[in-house]
C-alpha cells in the first residue's frame, strides 16, 4: 500500500485557500510561510499548496510518480510553518493538513518505486555502508572524542553525538564534553553509535532508517538519559523512534534543557562575560516540532554581558534556515538562498552573532554567510556556554 494513502482522508479537507504558501501578520511576526516560495521557478507544484494538490491527484489516480514529480518533491526542506500556520487541527491539536508529512510519505513511496533522485540514494548508500551520510569512516566516528579521554561504554547518562557533530562540526562536539567534564557529570559516549536516521527517514528511506533506529536504542537501552547537541537527533528520538519501536526504555533530552536544568538546580554558573549582541534562531527540528523555545533563551540570557535581541519572526513562527529536510543535498543553491533571507533577519535588529542549537542550522547559515561576504558570527549555543561557564 502506498505510504501516502493514511493522509487520504486529510487532503480531502484542505480548502486550498494558500496560507501555507504566503501569510502576512506584522504583530504576530510571520512574514510569508513557505521558504521555497521565493527561490523556486514559481509554479504552483512547488508550493506546499501545489505539493497537496499533487498529492490528492496521485490518490485519486489523476497522475503517477515519476522522476520529474520526485525532483519536484524534493523542494522541501520539511520545516512545518505551512502547517504551523495553516490552523486547521484534529482534536488531539495537531496539524489537520501536515504537508510535510504528507511529501515524506510521496518521498517514500518514490525511494519503494526505485525513482528516488541520485542524491537520495547517494546519502542512503553513504549511510548504510558507513552508518553516516558522509561517506566517513565509520571507525574515526570518536576520534574527536578520543582526543578528549571521553568515556566511552555503559553510563546513566550518554551523550548521542549524531553525525554531524562527529564529523563536521566537532566543535559542537568537544565543547559539549568539555562543559560535562568541567561540571563533574559522569556521562558516556556510545563507540557504536549510527546515524540517528533523522535524514533518512525526512527522504523517504524509511526501512534504512528504521534499522538505524533499531540499533540505536539496543546500544542505549542501559542508559537513564540520552542527551544530544543535534536538534535533528532529538526529533527522531522523540518523534520518529517511538512510531518505530514504541516507547523508549530512557529519558531523552537536548542539550539546551538539560543545561536549562543545570541552571535552575543552581549546578552551571555563567560567568564570564561574553559582550555581544546576539539574537537566537530556532531549529526546526526542536521548535516546531518539539516546542523547545524558551530553554535556549533562558541559557543566553544568563550569560553576563550578552544583549539578547530577537528577529521578527521567532520561535512558532520563525523562518527556516534551509538546511534540513534533505534540502541542503538535493538543492544546495535554494538551501543558501533560504539561509541569506535569514541573516538578513538578523541583521535587521543589529546583530553581530547568530545562535543556534543544532548543527544543521550552523553548517547552513554559515555556508549563507561565506557565501554572502557577511560580517555576522554563527555560534551554537553550547560554544557560548563552554566560553561562559565556570563550574
Amino acid at each position: 500500500m502506498s505510504n501516502l494513502e493514511k493522509y487520504r482522508n486529510r487532503l480531502l479537507r484542505c480548502t486550498r485557500c494558500g496560507v501555507c504558501g504566503a501569510k502576512y501578520d506584522y504583530f504576530a511576526g510571520i512574514f510569508r510561510v513557505c521558504p521555497i516560495v521565493d527561490h523556486s521557478p514559481g509554479f504552483e507544484a512547488y508550493y506546499p499548496r501545489g505539493k497537496i494538490s499533487i498529492a490528492t491527484e496521485i490518490l485519486e489516480g489523476n497522475l503517477t510518480y515519476s522522476e520529474g514529480l520526485a525532483n519536484v518533491l524534493t523542494a522541501c526542506s520539511t520545516c512545518m510553518n505551512c502547517a504551523q500556520q495553516c490552523g486547521s487541527t484534529d482534536a488531539k491539536g495537531d496539524p489537520l493538513i501536515n504537508t510535510p508529512r504528507i511529501i515524506e510519505a510521496m518521498r517514500a513511496d518514490i525511494v519503494d518505486l526505485g525513482l528516488a533522485p541520485e542524491p537520495y540514494v547517494a546519502i542512503s548508500s553513504r549511510t548504510e555502508k558507513n552508518y553516516n551520510p558522509y561517506a566517513e569512516p565509520h571507525e574515526k566516528r570518536t576520534q574527536w572524542a578520543e582526543e578528549l579521554d571521553a568515556q566511552f561504554g555503559k553510563s546513566d547518562i550518554v551523550y548521542f553525538v549524531g553525525c554531524t557533530s562527529s564529523y563536521r562540526r566537532k566543535e559542537i562536539a568537544t565543547d559539549t564534553v568539555k562543559i560535562l567534564k568541567k561540571l563533574n557529570i559522569p556521562f558516556g559516549i556510545l563507540k557504536d553509535e549510527w546515524c540517528c536516521g533523522s535524514p533518512l527517514w525526512r527522504t523517504g528511506t524509511r526501512k534504512l532508517a528504521e534499522k538505524m533506529a533499531r540499533h540505536n536504542v539496543e546500544a542505549l537501552k542501559d542508559a537513564k538519559t540520552v542527551i544530544t547537541s543535534c536538534a535533528g537527533c532529538a526529533r527522531a528520538f522523540l518523534k520518529d523512534y517511538p512510531v518505530i519501536v514504541g516507547d523508549l526504555p530512557f529519558e531523552v533530552l537536548h542539550m539546551t534543557e538539560f543545561l536549562e536544568s543545570l541552571l535552575d538546580d543552581g549546578k552551571l554558573t555563567l560567568k564570564e562575560p561574553i559582550a555581544k549582541k546576539v539574537t537566537y534562531h530556532d531549529p526546526c527540528h526542536i521548535g516546531r516540532e518539539l516546542m523547545m523555545y524558551d530553554p535556549p533563551r533562558n541559557i543566553l540570557n544568563a550569560i553576563p554581558g550578552i544583549e539578547f535581541v530577537e528577529m521578527k519572526s521567532t520561535r512558532e513562527n520563525a523562518w527556516c534556515c534551509g538546511g534540513g529536510g534533505g534540502l541542503k543535498i538535493s538543492n544546495p543553491n535554494m538551501a543558501i538562498n533560504v539561509a541569506t533571507g535569514r541573516l538578513g533577519h538578523a541583521k535587521e535588529v543589529g546583530a553581530e552573532a547568530i545562535i543556534s542549537s543544532c548543527p544543521f542550522c550552523k553548517t547552513n547559515l554559515f555556508d549563507a554567510i561565506k557565501k554572502t561576504g557577511s560580517n555576522l558570527q554563527m555560534y551554537d549555543i553550547t560554544e557560548l556556554v563552554a566560553t561562559s561557564i565556570k563550574a
